[in-house]
């Protein structure tokens, strides 16, 4: 490679590569922070290392590493190296997935307004996020682990209906993620119930889906990033006094549900709650989870050697720095705890795109493949959801089939859905009913179909001819769905 030669230099001149060039050495530097300290090697990683590099050689767990060397408390319950294998594992997902489907996993992300919760975005980005793995910059993360991310950012004003509108045309991504809180005057009831359960990356439906038994619904990230790290530092909640404070729908309401549904014995408080009230909830737990976002409404000498879960965090400019709802030497008061930084934060976004990937997989796995005229294939039938703009319109489409339906001796199963001022869903299905699989005829019609209802004109007499009484017992052939060559003279008279 001639690296001694000195006019042999890979480095470019220039301040914009010095900048990225140096931007890359700071994200590597960033994925070593663990706990409370950066340069941290995990022991796992360097095994997984020499397994590789003595492949085929006999090697003993961290041959070569003291994994007592320059580690974190041990009283630490850190959340960096949780997300890197959840993030590497969303990402195996989504490569496979792509080899198999031809796409990459998607996942669309819609902002209303500007989220104060994000006012220092960028400036938290720089300090403890990297490209790869940022819950800030979702398509820069989305790209660096084989998903497309669409982030679509609306202006304050947006109504209730153009944000339905928006949502309604996202069916082609496999999660959709609505950013909360909106502004006061969209109906966010009407808006979080738009979203298909099944694009529900975000988890907003969780608990009541929970609730009435789907237990495959998508659990919301940040209480699944909770959950996590208790269930890998195997922090006991079964039949234990576990209080949460804050009661937000995306994150204490379905923390709490969760920790209920392992046993835990749970109280739930909030800021409002009184300073003498929550001294005494907090005192009397054994497990503490914080996500209020509120700094100091927690002071560390009211806990009790209780084990605290630090979910909420605030960036505090005036140090430039992440700060928990405890006040205090939490380390001292509690027996274990999560840091802030590096505790539950980093999980959030590889738990995001974790679900994009299982949502992608479920998305295919029910619909099937998707042919270039977007027709989907299921084993036994062929699929399509038309759009009009009225009722009007749909139901003089499903006249136009019925027509040809009924000339090609072959009918579509038809479903119309009303979206209001979003117009009118129309989906066909096609599947030869003898056969029990799809058939050429199935193929042949919903080609049919698509040239009906496409914007070019339909020679219907092309569909179209004279079946003589008398060759009747010729047709149609037997079993429905074969074929049986018929002759059509010029006439169009079959014979």
């Amino acid at each position: 490679l001639n690296l001694d030669d000195e006019g042999n230099d890979h480095w470019y001149p220039s301040i914009d590569f010095d900048v990225e060039m140096l931007a890359k050495c700071n994200d590597f530097v960033k994925m070593t922070f663990h706990g409370d300290r950066y340069g941290v090697i995990n022991s796992e990683r360097w095994s997984d290392a020499n397994r590789w590099l003595l492949k085929g050689e006999k090697v003993t767990p961290n041959f070569g590493f003291d994994p007592d060397l320059w580690q974190p408390p041990t009283n630490l319950l850190s959340g960096n190296a949780i997300a890197q294998k959840t993030m590497e594992n969303a990402k195996a997902s989504a490569t496979f997935f792509e080899q198999t489907y031809g796409r990459k996993p998607s996942l669309a992300v819609l902002t209303v307004g500007d989220l104060k919760r994000y006012e220092h975005s960028n400036r938290r980005f720089q300090i403890y996020s990297n490209s790869a793995s940022s819950w800030f910059s979702k398509s820069s993360t989305g790209n660096a682990n084989g998903f497309d991310v669409m982030e679509i950012n609306l202006d304050a004003s947006t109504t209730t209906d153009d944000l339905l509108s928006q949502i309604y045309h996202l069916r082609d991504a496999d999660g959709i993620q609505l950013m909360w809180p909106l502004p006061d005057h969209i109906d966010t009831a009407r808006v979080y119930s738009a979203i298909d359960v099944a694009k529900d990356v975000d988890g907003i439906h969780y608990v009541g889906q929970v609730e009435i038994g789907n237990k495959g619904a998508y659990p919301p990230v940040t209480p699944a990033a909770a959950i996590t790290l208790i269930e890998e530092y195997k922090i006991d909640i079964e039949g234990k006094r576990v209080l949460v404070i804050g009661r937000s729908p995306i994150i204490g309401s379905p923390i709490a549900h969760m920790v209920r549904e392992k046993g835990g014995l749970v109280t739930v408080a909030h800021s409002q709650a009184g300073k003498e009230n929550l001294k005494k909830l907090v005192g009397e737990a054994q497990v503490v989870i914080c996500c209020a976002g509120l700094p100091g409404l927690v002071q560390a000498e009211w806990l009790n050697g209780a084990e605290v879960l630090n979910v909420g965090t605030t960036f505090d400019p005036s140090i430039d720095s992440l700060v928990s709802d405890v006040q205090g030497d939490i380390g001292k008061y509690a027996s274990r705890y999560s840091p802030v930084p590096g505790g539950i934060g980093p999980i959030s976004a590889p738990m995001l795109f974790k679900n994009v990937a299982k949502a992608a997989w479920d998305r295919m796995s029910s619909t099937g493949a998707v042919h270039d005229n977007g027709w989907e294939e299921k084993p036994a039938s062929l699929k399509k959801m038309f759009h009009f703009s009225s009722y009007t319109s749909a139901i003089e489409a499903c006249q136009k089939v019925d027509r040809l339906s009924t000339v090609m001796d072959h009918h579509a199963n038809m479903k119309l859905t009303h979206h209001c001022v979003d117009g009118v869903d129309l989906e066909m299905e096609f599947f030869t009913f003898e056969a029990k699989k799809i058939t050429e005829k199935d193929f042949g019609a919903a080609n049919a179909i698509d040239m009906v209802l496409s914007e070019d004109k339909v020679e219907m007499s092309k569909y179209s001819y004279n079946l003589a009484e008398s060759s009747i017992a010729k047709y149609p052939a037997n079993p429905r769905g074969s074929s049986k060559l018929l002759k059509v003279d010029s006439s169009s008279n079959v014979t």
